[in-house]
């Protein structure tokens, strides 16, 4: 856990969240042992870990040791929309996350095992429930590797009319080779200070997909009437929308892709501004909205090459979660 807490801290992760397969490992009482409270805040979460059917992130949950496991979900038997309710029934009201939802492997993609139909954005199987909040649409990858497997999920639900957010997390397993913080969320809550911050602040933001999940590119998208990502608007015939673009010096970053009910409707150059040490982009985008009671525009961003020498082989990107228009 030492190790875990200072590689977080030396990556620029401000709110480490904790997720142990089945335990309730709090991290803040290290956070605070170091003396490193000013620069980071953890969130308590678990991976509440089905062996057959999915993983779940829960966000926060409050240790309670009285409790098998210091108070994990207890699943074992129990169809999904029982678990999904005792999640949602617990004082914390916790945010349910799909995590590494669409792969190869049934027993731990929860999409894959339902067989999810991006054509409906649902399913007929008796395990598929839709109370849950957000989607680990990014779990130490980029986008374009996503593109045609948990990214389409995503849209599918979007396009279903379902309010589902996306995060990234890097889902470390390893003190080596399993580097934290690639990709991460960003959560838009107001402040920027992790003395500031609260397990519901982080909750909160997830729940109202106020977020861009990055890696290596940091993204901030404003919309019509200064909204930002998980924000609704009414529709109108277009929407212009600031979108810009930060990394240091030494990561490339070239394109933006303009994304539309899922659509790719649009890719330009990110635009260089200004002068410094690190690299700033500002893309000003306007975007005809399709016809229908319903759209959502989101945006993606990509550079050449990778992240070494500080992540060999990881692709720098960035996300927003959509702006929606009804």
């Amino acid at each position: 856990v030492d190790y875990k807490i200072r590689g977080a801290l030396a990556d620029g992760v401000e709110v480490p969240a904790t997720s142990e397969h089945e335990w309730i490992n709090p991290w803040q009482p290290r956070i605070e042992a170091f003396g490193v409270q000013d620069w980071a805040f953890s969130v308590t979460s678990q991976e509440l870990t089905t062996f057959t059917w999915g993983h779940f992130g829960v966000v926060p949950i409050t240790p309670r040791p009285d409790r098998v496991n210091n108070g994990a979900i207890d699943w074992l038997d129990k169809p999904a929309q029982t678990i999904f309710d005792e999640v949602h029934a617990l004082p914390e009201s916790p945010a349910l996350i799909v995590n590494h939802p669409s792969g190869n492997t049934a027993f731990s993609a929860y999409f894959t095992r339902v067989k999810l139909d991006r054509a409906t954005g649902s399913s007929t199987d008796p395990l598929w429930s839709e109370s849950f909040d957000a989607i680990e649409v990014f779990n130490d990858s980029d986008f374009e590797s996503n593109r045609d497997a948990s990214v389409a999920d995503w849209f599918s639900l979007l396009n279903a009319g379902k309010n589902f957010w996306s995060v990234g997390s890097s889902d470390s397993h390893y003190l080596r080779t399993s580097a934290v913080g690639y990709p991460r969320t960003y959560l838009f809550m107001g402040y920027d200070d992790p003395k500031l911050t609260t397990e519901s602040d982080v909750r909160d933001s997830v729940v109202g997909g106020n977020m861009t999940i990055a890696g290596g590119l940091f993204m901030t998208v404003e919309g019509p009437n200064g909204s930002l990502p998980g924000d609704t608007e009414a529709k109108t015939a277009s929407a212009d929308f600031t979108v810009t673009v930060r990394c240091p010096s030494w990561i490339d970053a070239t394109s933006l892709e303009i994304i539309v009910n899922g659509e790719t409707v649009g890719e330009e150059a990110l635009l260089p501004a200004g002068a410094g040490p690190g690299k700033v982009f500002v893309n000003q985008v306007s975007v005809n909205l399709p016809a229908g009671p319903r759209a959502w525009v989101l945006f993606h961003a990509k550079g050449a090459g990778d992240l070494g020498p500080v992540l060999p082989g990881r692709s720098p990107f960035a996300v927003s979660n959509p702006i929606l228009f009804q």
